[in-house]
């Protein structure tokens, strides 16, 4: 795949937001660090579509919308409300799992009268689902600790345990962890440099901790300093005098899109360390460099967009779903900007 069929969708949504999440057809967005707001996303999906808009192709096929949550009304479904403000959360099979300052929970989203359920008495800061299924979470001065999710995986190193489920894999500081695999690349004090790479062996099921090793080396940039462009919104064309900086569709050449904005040939991946990467057997990975010096997605090392890493508060990818592996969402100051990646015929 190249560039020039793939559609770069930008959604912005205007506003100030704790956290959101996309998961089996529902929006999950945090107002504030005590409500959730439900909304119904693939009825959204189907609204944008028959949104009138250009779509630009140089220089690369592109479009920009933006909403307010006010527009969002006739799509939500529900809202929840906690108690006390929490800090992260993270969705595996309809349930929610979230911390506070008062512990780590659990909360079903298919009870209409559902109560929190308190898993662990330790704050949790950051919670991290890999692709396999398995749950890390992150306790700061505590360390990194595991939460066996089901019965899937099983540890036999009780001397680990420190809860019904819960096994600690080391004390070092753990702001927040990412997966490679099965193993765990962890972050200290600093969220943008990586400090120990804690390494297990997986058979059948069975866990073992092999090893936590420091992380010295880094990934390196690429050399490209490419910046996203800013699309103008406008539904007629530029005037010559406008220049040719961008070029619209005309109404004889239509462009074809997936009209719930699918493309399961399109993954996005997070680019790990340098020391840790493995080569990607797909061309079509949609590459994240988050720890470069700019925020990157990057084709065929191609930079289709760039962001300074000082704007962005959180982002998320779906690499467990088919059908969201195509985005990539980010929060920022003022906003959530959710871009979804679709293949197009012309």
């Amino acid at each position: 795949m190249d560039k020039e069929h793939l559609l770069t969708t930008k959604l912005i949504i205007d506003g100030h937001f704790h956290d959101f999440q996309l998961y089996s057809g529902k929006f999950y967005l945090w107002m504030n660090q005590k409500e959730l707001n439900v909304y119904d996303w693939n009825k959204w999906m189907k609204q944008l579509v028959d949104v009138d808009r250009p779509i630009y192709l140089e220089p690369q096929p592109s479009e920009q919308i933006s909403v307010t949550i006010e527009e969002l009304i006739p799509f939500l479904e529900r809202t929840i409300s906690f108690s006390e403000p929490i800090y992260d959360c993270a969705i595996f099979n309809h349930i929610l799992y979230f911390s506070d300052d008062n512990g780590f929970y659990r909360y079903s989203l298919t009870k209409n009268n559902a109560q929190k359920e308190r898993i662990w008495d330790q704050a949790v800061y950051s919670i991290s689902l890999s692709a396999k299924g398995r749950m890390a979470l992150s306790a700061g001065e505590s360390g990194l600790f595991e939460y066996l999710l089901s019965s899937h995986y099983l540890y036999d190193q009780l001397d680990r345990q420190k809860a019904p489920r819960i096994y600690q894999l080391n004390a070092h500081f753990a702001s927040q962890a990412t997966w490679n695999h099965h193993d765990l690349i962890q972050y200290g004090k600093s969220q943008s440099n990586p400090t120990y790479l804690t390494r297990f062996n997986e058979q059948k099921g069975q866990l073992h901790i092999v090893d936590v090793l420091p992380v010295t080396q880094l990934s390196g940039p690429l050399t490209s300093q490419v910046k996203e462009y800013l699309l103008p919104l406008s539904l007629s064309p530029p005037s010559m005098k406008d220049g040719l900086l961008f070029s619209f569709e005309t109404d004889h050449q239509k462009v074809k899109k997936d009209s719930l904005y699918r493309s399961k040939t399109i993954r996005l991946v997070v680019k790990p360390p340098a020391a840790l990467e493995q080569q990607q057997n797909s061309i079509d990975f949609l590459v994240v460099m988050a720890d470069s010096p700019f925020f990157k997605v990057v084709l065929q090392n191609d930079v289709l967009l760039e962001i300074p890493h000082h704007s962005i508060q959180k982002f998320r990818i779906y690499n467990r779903t088919r059908h969201y592996r195509n985005q990539l969402h980010v929060l920022q100051n003022n906003s959530l900007v959710l871009y979804l990646f679709t293949e197009i015929n012309r």
